[in-house]
C-alpha cells in the first residue's frame, strides 16, 4: 500500500448505518408478523360470509346486464337523433339548392321572354316590310332583287320568333321542374324534423331507462362491497391487509436501502487504501501527511522495474531484413563492457516523426531527403547481473543480428 487517506468520517458514516439496519431489521421482523396476524383474522371471517358474497355476486351481475343493454339502447338512440339531425341539414341544404334553381330558371324565363317581344317585334316588321315591297314589285316600283331580299329576312325573322317561343317553352318547364324539386326538398324538410323530434323522444327515453339501470347496478354493487367486506371480516378488512402488506413492503425496500448504503461506505473506505498496481519504484512523490488532496491530483509516479524493455530508433535503411524474434545485443551506457541478450519483440507501426507533437507535413517534399527512424521494441532474453539496475530513460547501443 502506497498511502491511506483519514477514514474517520466514512467510519462514523459506517456506524451510523449500521443502526439504521438493526433498526429496519427489527421493524422488517414485526411489519411481517402483522401481515400474519391480518390475514389470519380476515380468514375467519371469510367462511361465514361466503353465501353472502355469491348471492350480492349474482344480482350485481344481473343488474350490470341490464344496465349494459340500456346503455346500448340509449347509445342507439342517440346514434339515430344524429343521423336525423345530420338529415334535417342535408335537407336544408337540398332546399337551398332547388330555391336557387327556381330563382336561376326565373331569371332564365324573363330572359327568354325579352328575346321573344323583341323576335316578334323584329319579325312584324319584317311582314310589314314583305308586304309592302310586294306591292311595289307589282306596281314596277322595286326590283326582284328587293323582292328576294326582303323575303328572306322576313323568313329569318320569323323563324327567330319561333325560336324565341321555344326558348320561352323550355325556360318554362325547367322553372316548373325546379319549383317541383323546391317542393320535394320542402317536403322531405319536415320529414326529417318529424323524424328528429321522435328521434330525440326515444334517446330521452333510452337515458331515463340507462340512468336507472345505472341506479340499479349501484345498488348492487354497494351490496356486493358490503357482503365482500363481511367476507373478509371487517368492511375494512382487505385496506387492513394491503396497508400491512405495503408497510412490509416498505420496511423491507428501507432494511435493503440501509444495506447498500452501508455496502457504498465500505466501497468508500477501500478507495482510502492507494495501492500501486505494479511492483516498483516510487518517483515524483509530492505528497506529505496531513495533506490535502483532490480527485484526479497526481500524489506519485510508480516506475515498473521488472520486465523492461528496450525501444531502439533505428534508420529506415536499417530496418529492412529485421523482423520480429530475431537476436539482439545490448550495450548499457553506464555498464560499459557488459553485453545484453534480447530479441525484436515488435518494430513501431510509424516512424518517430509521425507520433510527435507537430508532425512535419511538408507538401512539396525537402531538398534533402532526411533519414527517419523507426522505433524497435527489445525485450531482454537473460537474467540481469547481480546489482545491475535498468531505469526508463538511460542510453544504450542496440545491436539487431539480421542475417
Amino acid at each position: 500500500m502506497l498511502l491511506q487517506l483519514d477514514q474517520r468520517d466514512l467510519l462514523a458514516k459506517l456506524e451510523s448505518v449500521k443502526a439504521v439496519i438493526a433498526l429496519q431489521s427489527a421493524q422488517k421482523t414485526a411489519s411481517s408478523a402483522q401481515v400474519s396476524i391480518v390475514e389470519r383474522t380476515s380468514s375467519a371471517a371469510e367462511m361465514q360470509a361466503a353465501s353472502a358474497v355469491l348471492a350480492a355476486e349474482a344480482a350485481a351481475a344481473v343488474a350490470q346486464s341490464q344496465a349494459s343493454g340500456a346503455a346500448a339502447q340509449a347509445d342507439a338512440a342517440h346514434a339515430s337523433a344524429e343521423a336525423a339531425v345530420e338529415a334535417i341539414a342535408s335537407a336544408k341544404s337540398d332546399i337551398d339548392t332547388a330555391r336557387a334553381a327556381v330563382e336561376a330558371a326565373q331569371a332564365a324565363v324573363k330572359a327568354a321572354q325579352a328575346d321573344l317581344s323583341s323576335a316578334e317585334a323584329q319579325a312584324r316588321k319584317t311582314a310589314a316590310d314583305t308586304d309592302r315591297i310586294e306591292a311595289l314589285y307589282k306596281e314596277g316600283a322595286a326590283s326582284k332583287q328587293q323582292l328576294d331580299a326582303i323575303q328572306a329576312a322576313n323568313s329569318s325573322a320569323q323563324a327567330a320568333a319561333m325560336a324565341a317561343k321555344e326558348r320561352v317553352n323550355s325556360t318554362k318547364a325547367a322553372l316548373a321542374q325546379a319549383n317541383a324539386r323546391l317542393a320535394a326538398a320542402e317536403t322531405m324538410l319536415r320529414q326529417a324534423e318529424a323524424r328528429a323530434a321522435a328521434a330525440k323522444a326515444a334517446e330521452k327515453q333510452a337515458q331515463a331507462s340507462a340512468k336507472a339501470a345505472k341506479k340499479v347496478l349501484a345498488q348492487a354493487e354497494a351490496g356486493l362491497r358490503q357482503a365482500r367486506a363481511v367476507h373478509y371480516g371487517t368492511q375494512t378488512a382487505p385496506q387492513q391487509i394491503t396497508a400491512s402488506i405495503a408497510q412490509d413492503k416498505s420496511a423491507s425496500a428501507r432494511y435493503k436501502q440501509a444495506l447498500a448504503d452501508a455496502k457504498n461506505i465500505n466501497l468508500q473506505i477501500s478507495y482510502t487504501n492507494i495501492s500501486s498496481p505494479v511492483e516498483g519504484v516510487v518517483g515524483q512523490k509530492s505528497v506529505q501527511v496531513g495533506q490535502f488532496v483532490q480527485p484526479g491530483q497526481t500524489l506519485m509516479a510508480v516506475v515498473k522495474i521488472k520486465d523492461t524493455w528496450i525501444v531502439a530508433n533505428f534508420k529506415e535503411t536499417q530496418v529492412r531484413n529485421m523482423h520480429p524474434g530475431q537476436k539482439a545485443i545490448i550495450e548499457v551506457d553506464a555498464y560499459h563492457g557488459i553485453k545484453l541478450k534480447g530479441k525484436v519483440d515488435s518494430i513501431g507501426a510509424a516512424t518517430g516523426s509521425k507520433f510527435s507533437l507537430l508532425p512535419a507535413e511538408n507538401a512539396t517534399g525537402n531538398f534533402v531527403k532526411v533519414v527517419q527512424r523507426i522505433p524497435v521494441k527489445i525485450v531482454i532474453t537473460q537474467k540481469l547481473p547481480k546489482d545491475f539496475i535498468l531505469r526508463p530513460g538511460m542510453n544504450v547501443v542496440a545491436k539487431v543480428k539480421t542475417s
